[in-house]
């Protein structure tokens, strides 16, 4: 007899009431909008904020089911919500070991969801983290380099600094300036279905190839399949891109609002930049996890702990709520790689972020500044309504130019340069969606 086969003690999940269902579809759905919380901070009414409200659900659930799993039903489809951190990753682990862990999907905070590339293994040589930290130091003195005439880094400027340097980490040198690749990446990362990003999958290891069969990186002396490194190659270069693009920005920000100091020594005894560094970009991705929230479908019955899990489940990991309900240091989410349990990719995409932000803050002190005079309880609706009208008008603008740049007829010379039109025009189609969901916003506004 299985422990599936067992009727002792197995019971089915916590299932959520009527009201609680509407109250989390809703809290799903207001992330789409976050132009609602302006009347509620304008007002001085931070609890009544999309994320204290969201909080206040979500703790309402925890006490109500116990702390446990809850199935949900909400307008973007039935789940097992996990309400506790351990109890997430407990969850997934069994369903992995059990092997009744599908396909994954990132959720966005926008309500949209993008196939997760699978888990893919490539060994990371010990001796090899020591060539992080030289080019994370090259990296950091161009971008402080680029700053602007106030001291300010641009979004832009650090992005590229930052793809550029998970493409040198993990296919070396060669790599440094093939922006296309970093562009098919995230092309691939954004796709809307499975044919989608199989299409684009394909595209980036057409990228791939070459700088597989030259070496360099990581991949140089794999002893491993074509296909099989990569496809390593790829979840390391998506890993490392979020995190040096997403966490190490994040962390780099949080640095500036955190003293030099050991929280319970004294102020004389002031932490390392490596410590703060290592301390910023831990908390970075507990507050800020690349990957809001993750759905994994379930493919077989399996059984956890006392709670029997069907096929055909979905369980829905939403990382930023977990993080937020976690109680003390430990006990985070994964935020990183999809797949529960150890992954020296995740790893090393934490230790380049943790590079970058050293070399940094070895350079330079980070400010937070506040942009406008006046406080935002001194504009009202009408004053964000105009300035989402603008937006939107910016947002079609630049669609047009960029499906004009697609017209060209000098993309028609090869594959890679249907690819890179195919580019343009999803990125112009992403901007005409923006315009008509900011221009909606405007308009509820200014009501």
């Amino acid at each position: 007899m299985t422990v599936l086969d067992d009727p002792t003690g197995a019971r089915g999940p916590a299932t959520a009431r009527p009201l609680e269902n509407v109250l989390f579809g809703a809290a799903l759905a207001a992330r789409r909008f976050p132009w609602i919380d302006a009347p509620a901070r304008a007002l001085g009414l931070t609890p009544f904020t999309r994320e204290s409200l969201t909080r206040q659900l979500l703790a309402h659930l925890k006490d109500s089911a116990s702390g446990r799993p809850v199935r949900l039903h909400t307008p973007f489809g039935a789940c097992l919500a996990p309400l506790d951190a351990d109890d997430a990753a407990g969850l997934l682990a069994r369903a992995h070991e059990a092997g009744a862990l599908g396909r994954a999907e990132h959720l966005t905070p926008d309500g949209d969801r993008h196939p997760v590339a699978p888990h893919a293994a490539l060994p990371v040589p010990p001796s090899y983290l020591g060539e992080v930290h030289p080019l994370a130091a090259q990296e950091a003195a161009l971008l402080l380099a680029a700053r602007h005439a106030d001291a300010t880094v641009s979004r832009e400027d650090w992005d590229t600094a930052a793809r550029r340097l998970a493409r040198r980490v993990v296919l070396g040198a060669a790599a440094a300036e093939d922006t296309l690749l970093s562009d098919l990446l995230a092309a691939a990362g954004s796709s809307a279905d499975t044919h989608e990003h199989t299409d684009r999958a394909a595209a980036l290891r057409r990228r791939l190839t070459p700088y597989l069969r030259a070496g360099g990186g990581l991949a140089d002396g794999a002893d491993l399949p074509e296909e099989q490194t990569a496809a390593a190659v790829e979840h390391m270069l998506d890993l490392l891109t979020r995190a040096t693009t997403h966490t190490a920005r994040q962390a780099f920000a949080l640095a500036a609002a955190r003293p030099a100091a050991r929280p319970a020594l004294p102020v004389t005894a002031p932490m390392s930049v490596a410590e703060r560094a290592e301390a910023a970009v831990e908390e970075a991705l507990r507050r800020h996890p690349p990957r809001w929230a993750t759905s994994y479908e379930v493919l077989a019955p399996f059984r956890w702990q006392d709670v029997s899990i069907a096929a055909g489940t979905d369980i829905l990991c939403a990382t930023a709520w977990l993080n937020d309900l976690a109680e003390g240091p430990g006990g985070a989410a994964p935020s990183l790689c999809a797949v529960p349990g150890t992954c020296e990719a995740a790893d090393l995409a934490v230790f380049t972020a943790r590079a970058l932000v050293t070399a940094l803050l070895d350079t330079a002190e980070p400010l937070v500044l506040e942009r406008g005079p006046a406080p935002l309880r001194d504009r009202g609706p009408a004053h964000h309504a105009t300035l989402a009208r603008e937006s939107a008008l910016g947002l079609e603008e630049h669609a047009g130019r960029l499906a004009e740049c697609a017209r060209d007829s000098g993309w028609n010379r090869d594959a890679v340069g249907e690819r890179s039109r195919m580019l343009l025009l999803d990125h112009a189609e992403r901007c005409r969606r923006a315009a008509a969901d900011v221009r909606n916003a405007a308009r509820r506004l200014a009501r």
